[in-house]
């Protein structure tokens, strides 16, 4: 396993990934789609995506992290192959996005999600981000209803 920063040629998985856990959770909503959409602009802006590929080039996991214009960094996109969960590969996307937001001197890191994603949320506490009230201005996903947030500066 590699990871790999975000190429055209893994943009469709990327999407369809995504739009798969998330509609097989809960329901896809009209911010994730203005995400989805908008990929190339969240690069293009300063932003990362981070594939976890195999030796054949198969997407295992996938992170995306993006400026907000706040100045913080969020954590936007993040799932894994239902096969490859507890691979590792989530947990080295995640750390590649940490790592990105450092050395673009980011100053802190959010990330919104919902309880019933356990693994993840355990992923961020061994990653160092804690616990903060979710902010629905900010991240207006229905779903939305556990916040973390990681200092970096």
């Amino acid at each position: 396993m590699k990871i790999v920063p975000y190429d055209t040629k893994y943009k469709s998985e990327f999407i369809e990934m995504n739009k798969h856990w998330i509609s097989e959770m809960f329901m896809l909503e009209e911010e994730d789609i203005a995400v989805l959409n908008n990929i190339d602009g969240a690069i293009t802006d300063g932003g990362q995506i981070f594939f976890a590929v195999d030796d054949n080039d198969q997407v295992l996991a996938c992170c995306m992290i993006a400026p907000l214009p706040s100045g913080e960094w969020e954590i936007e996109k993040f799932c894994a192959k239902g096969m490859y969960t507890g691979t590792g590969a989530g947990s080295a996307c995640l750390k590649a996005c940490i790592d990105y937001a450092r050395e673009k001197q980011a100053p802190k890191i959010v990330i919104v999600s919902n309880r019933k994603c356990e693994h993840a949320l355990r992923l961020y506490r061994k990653f160092g981000f804690h616990e903060v009230p979710v902010d629905k201005e900010k991240f207006p996903f229905d779903r939305a209803d556990i916040a973390f947030e990681q200092e970096l500066a």
